[in-house]
């Protein structure tokens, strides 16, 4: 995976610094697109282990992505005067990384919601009362039931 892009430089004071700011976020939402969409592909193949593997480079990702957007927002006069060819072009690459973002969401809420009703189901059939299928001695249920030993759960993925 690449590292993620400079985020672009702060002030914008001609024609070509707004060109060059523009190509920046759009290399940034890029980077951040890219790792999203290896993470959700990897989701969908149920590949948790690799897919959390990407965790520390989509945070570098979103981090850069988040300062090229303060830098935009400080610059939007410039961009919109000096290069609004471009900023068209910069609305429909957050078009797309919205996109990205949406589906990576939905996955990520079904892997969660899998997660949760494993857990629930196995904390339910620990917890279920044991029925015996044989009696004692007499053709009589042992008083006692014996109550299951401890659950322990692995955390790592």
């Amino acid at each position: 995976m690449r590292p993620a892009e400079p985020a672009p430089k702060a002030a914008v004071t001609s024609p070509r610094d707004a060109e060059a700011m523009v190509e920046a976020l759009i290399g940034l939402m890029g980077s951040l697109n890219r790792v999203v969409l290896d993470e959700t592909e990897l989701l969908r193949a149920s590949r948790l282990r690799e897919a959390a593997t990407l965790a520390d480079a989509k945070s570098d990702a979103a981090k850069a992505y988040v300062q090229g957007l303060d830098a935009l927002k400080s610059n939007a006069i410039a961009l919109a005067r000096w290069a609004p060819a471009s900023v068209a072009r910069l609305k429909q690459a957050q078009a797309s990384l919205a996109e990205a973002l949406s589906v990576n969401m939905a996955v990520l809420a079904t892997a969660r919601s899998v997660s949760e009703g494993i857990v629930r189901s196995l904390a339910a059939e620990v917890d279920a009362p044991r029925t015996l299928n044989t009696y004692g001695q007499g053709r009589q249920r042992p008083a006692s039931r014996q109550s299951p030993g401890p659950l322990m759960i692995s955390k790592s993925l």
